[in-house]
């Protein structure tokens, strides 16, 4: 029986591939310098300050500025399970947070710091992600789903921009994925955020971004920061939401939508059916080797 052995080539294969890929296989310093992102494969068309930008770009007037914006998506998608199987310690994978998932170490020890800080629930209508996180069934599964962070212009997958869920969609989840993503684009000063349940999640989140440790502080001041709503997702809301956080009332938008994660659903989703049962290094570089294929 070689299934074994056919395994842990495949996962020798997709890491000698990604570190090929990204430019890291020969690095002097050894392929163990890679910062956490460093192998992701960033958007093309996004700007990029000293890669795909003027140098004179910041000089350009405020009527200008949405030239040089970046595009954020974040949800949950619920179809990437895994069940209660196999360890850390067992299946550590070979990735090594060098492209799309967070530290899982990271992720866990804040949860376990300020997961349990209440938040309150949603006042929009026709809105239970966070109401009812505590209420979705997790029996016999490790992970329940994922956030992942997205280019809304080109459905990119953001650097460190995916973390599993343990309990539901809640808010200090997605706050780290979020706190996680912009450090990979610090220097952009316009931000346009897009979220379904932005209305409720953007109302305190500086004041819980100030309560976390100070490598999730993101530097917001002299940014311009403009929260939406999926076009998709906006009817469901209040009139109010509608108004304030509605893509086609902000200039330079064009025709954004916002639904990036939904629409690479149809890509990772089928792939659920063969990571659910895998340990969680191999679901997490198995994912990760995806999503650098889709883009």
């Amino acid at each position: 029986d070689h299934y074994e052995s056919l395994l842990h080539m495949i996962k020798q294969w997709q890491n000698i591939t990604l570190l090929k890929c990204s430019g890291r296989g020969h690095d002097p310093a050894g392929v163990n310098t890679t910062e956490p992102g460093g192998c992701a494969v960033l958007c093309h068309a996004c700007p990029h300050p000293g890669k795909n930008l003027p140098d004179d770009w910041r000089m350009a007037p405020s009527d200008k500025q949405w030239l040089y914006a970046q595009y954020f998506a974040i949800d949950a998608n619920f179809h990437l399970v895994r069940k209660n199987m196999s360890s850390d310690s067992i299946d550590p994978g070979l990735s090594k947070w060098w492209s799309y998932f967070v530290k899982e170490t990271g992720l866990k020890l804040f949860l376990k710091d300020t997961g349990k800080v209440s938040h309150e629930n949603s006042t929009c209508i026709s809105h239970n992600a966070v109401n009812l996180a505590e209420t979705k069934n997790s029996r016999g599964l490790a992970v329940m789903g994922a956030g992942t962070v997205d280019c809304s212009h080109h459905n990119f997958k953001w650097p460190c921009g995916v973390g599993n869920f343990q309990q539901g969609e809640k808010y200090v989840n997605m706050d780290y994925l979020f706190f996680s993503t912009p450090q990979h684009s610090d220097e952009v000063l316009t931000l346009n955020m897009s979220y379904d349940i932005t209305c409720q999640w953007s109302k305190h989140l500086w004041v819980h971004m100030s309560k976390y440790p100070s490598c999730l502080h993101f530097e917001h001041d002299g940014k311009t920061m403009t929260f939406l709503i999926p076009k998709f997702h906006l009817p469901a809301h209040i009139t109010a939401c509608q108004i304030s956080f509605s893509h086609n009332l902000i200039k330079g938008m064009g025709c954004t939508n916002g639904e990036a994660p939904e629409q690479g659903l149809a890509n990772i989703n089928p792939v659920a059916t063969s990571t659910w049962e895998m340990g969680p290094g191999a679901h997490r570089d198995t994912l990760d080797d995806h999503f650098s294929y889709y883009v």
